[in-house]
């Protein structure tokens, strides 16, 4: 069977076929983008990608920046839910709402150093911190400081990975905060 199978994929005619529908793939991912999977928890490959503004997070409160001084330096994609915030080392970081601490936790590999808040409608994820100032069960307000941004983790650079979860899907944190 997989003589067969090899065979067939072998031949010119297929290799021009599976070609075609390659390219035809890339111009209608660059025309519309990404192409959306089905939802995970836990981001990755399952990950929804949903256009900017499809789902509208309504909150009592105005979202903030968690930091100030930044530079966006990758954006929301497929296998990347969130904005990573390029900023100095020790740059403290804000909570975008008010909420309470559900999740400190400190990863040699993925986000590093993270915090994650319930905001009750959503919540966020704080990656990749040098230092953690809260802890688990914290009530915390838009001056507390989470912590300062790093490179811990599965880092090229120092930044703040920010993720927003409604749910099991991540949203576009570009459709809560005013992200310049």
């Amino acid at each position: 069977m997989w003589k067969k199978l090899i065979k067939l994929v072998s031949r010119k005619s297929m290799k021009r076929w599976v070609g075609l529908t390659m390219a035809l793939l890339a111009v209608a991912t660059a025309i519309w983008g990404p192409i959306p999977s089905l939802a995970s928890d836990t981001g990755g490959a399952g990950l929804a990608i949903l256009p900017e503004g499809a789902i509208e997070v309504v909150t009592e409160e105005a979202a903030q920046m968690p930091v100030e001084t930044y530079r966006v330096s990758q954006g929301y994609r497929l296998f990347h839910p969130g904005v990573d915030l390029a900023a100095e080392i020790g740059e403290p970081v804000k909570p975008v709402a008010r909420g309470k601490v559900i999740l400190v936790a400190h990863d040699r590999w993925n986000y590093g150093n993270q915090v994650i808040i319930d905001h009750g409608e959503y919540q966020t994820l704080y990656g990749h911190l040098s230092k953690i100032n809260v802890a688990e069960g914290q009530e915390v307000d838009t001056e507390t400081i989470l912590g300062e941004v790093g490179s811990s983790g599965r880092s090229t650079g120092p930044h703040l990975h920010l993720e927003i979860r409604e749910g099991n899907k991540t949203i576009n944190p570009k459709s809560v905060i005013d992200i310049k």
